[in-house]
């Protein structure tokens, strides 16, 4: 669950899905709709992953799965050094705060890194009860401190800063994930 939490966490910050979720509340100044809504939309989009994550590992042996995880993982660091921000944001909506910030995360989270990560721990642990627990308070924690702090935190841990972490603790992650593979 703390690995979750901790890489799905890291994965998130800063990341184009909590830019919009902020231009959401500077849209409609209303906290507990956007966050109600943005954590509906996470536990969507990542229950979709725990059941796919559960698919794999009844046809994968775990064995497997754990080595392609950290594979995945060491991908994912290397994307994340290399990656160029597109800035997509569709808060141009007429609806509800609530429903334009369920649309917002069910839509652009959908195939986004972290639900495969999501995917991917579940296949690799096999618990899907932890996996989507520690997914669930990484997104919703990252969310709620994004709509407190907002622009006031981006000035503290500037978002350059944080991208050049990242990578190198999902390359650990990976690398950990293959050489203890149990």
């Amino acid at each position: 669950m703390l690995l979750t939490l901790g890489t799905v966490f890291l994965a998130e910050f800063g990341d184009k899905t909590q830019l919009c979720t902020l231009a959401l509340y500077m849209k409609y100044k209303r906290f507990f709709p956007i966050i109600f809504g943005t954590s509906l939309g996470f536990l969507l989009v990542d229950s979709i992953a725990v059941v796919l994550g559960l698919f794999l590992t009844s046809i994968i042996p775990l064995n497997l799965i754990r080595i392609f995880a950290g594979i995945v993982f060491i991908i994912f660091g290397i994307y994340f050094y290399i990656k160029k921000d597109e800035e997509y944001c569709p808060t141009d909506s007429q609806k509800s705060p609530f429903l334009a910030s369920f649309t917002l995360i069910s839509t652009t989270e959908m195939g986004d890194k972290t639900q495969l990560m999501v995917i991917a721990l579940t296949a690799s642990f096999n618990n899907p009860i932890q996996v989507i627990s520690g997914a669930m308070i990484a997104l919703v924690s990252i969310s709620t401190i994004t709509l407190f702090f907002g622009s006031k935190l981006l000035e503290r841990f500037p978002i350059k800063k944080i991208k050049l972490i990242i990578p190198i603790i999902f390359i650990v992650v990976g690398i950990l994930q293959i050489i203890f593979n149990e």
